[in-house]
C-alpha cells in the first residue's frame, strides 16, 4: 500500500488516528484498503450507506461510519467515566470504523445489487472475515460480526458490541428520519428486490 492509499483513507476516516495501538491503526487501515480493491468501487466514498437504497437516499457508507465513530467514542466515554463501565477504546474504534466495512465488497457499485460475494456472505459476516484475515483481534471482529439486528448470526457479547450496534442503528435511524423516510420499510423494499 503506498502513502497515498494510507493518507486517502485516514482522511476518510479520522477515527482511525484515535486508535493508540500503532499495529492495531495499521490493520484497521489494511482492512478498508483490502475491501476497496476487493471492490469494484472507483472511490471508498461513492459506497452508499446501504446501496440498495442509493435511489431513496443520499447517505454515504463514510458519512455514516464517520457518525458512528463519534457516537460510539461519546457512549464509550460517558460509560467509562459514568458508571466505571470498562471498555476497551482502541478495540472500540477499530470496530467501528469497520463495521461496514465490507458493503464496498458485497454490493455492486453498477448496479447496486449484490456482488457474487455478496451473494454467497452475508453483511456484518463478511466484515468480520476480512478483520480476521488482517490480523485485527477477534473481539474487533465479534464488534463487526454482531452489530446488524438483521445480518448478524450472533447477539453483541462485549460492551464493545454493544455499544457498535446500539449506535450504528439509532445513528442510522436518526438520518433517515431526518429525511421523512422509514428506515426499516425502505431496506425491507430494498432487500426484497435483491432476491
Amino acid at each position: 500500500m503506498k502513502q497515498d492509499d494510507r493518507q486517502y483513507i485516514t482522511g476518510l476516516f479520522p477515527a482511525i488516528e484515535e486508535i493508540t495501538n500503532e499495529q492495531m491503526r495499521e490493520k484497521v487501515i489494511r482492512t478498508w484498503f483490502n475491501a476497496w480493491k476487493r471492490s469494484n468501487f472507483e472511490r471508498i466514498e461513492y459506497s452508499h450507506q446501504f446501496e440498495p437504497a442509493r435511489d431513496r437516499i443520499a447517505y454515504t457508507n463514510v458519512d455514516h461510519t464517520n457518525q458512528v465513530c463519534l457516537a460510539a467514542k461519546q457512549m464509550g466515554a460517558m460509560l467509562a467515566h459514568s458508571i466505571g463501565q470498562k471498555v476497551e477504546m482502541d478495540h472500540l474504534m477499530a470496530g467501528a470504523v469497520l463495521h461496514d466495512v465490507d458493503k464496498i465488497v458485497i454490493f455492486d457499485s453498477r448496479t447496486a445489487g449484490y456482488t457474487e460475494t455478496g451473494r454467497m456472505f452475508a453483511h456484518a459476516v463478511m466484515g468480520a472475515s476480512m478483520a480476521l484475515m488482517e490480523g485485527l483481534p477477534e473481539s474487533v471482529a465479534h464488534s463487526i460480526g454482531a452489530h446488524s439486528p438483521v445480518f448478524s448470526p450472533v447477539q453483541p457479547q462485549t460492551i464493545e458490541a454493544q455499544i457498535i450496534r446500539h449506535v450504528d442503528q439509532l445513528v442510522a435511524q436518526a438520518m433517515y428520519v431526518s429525511k421523512g423516510l422509514d428506515m426499516d420499510k425502505i431496506i425491507n423494499q430494498s432487500l426484497g428486490r435483491l432476491k
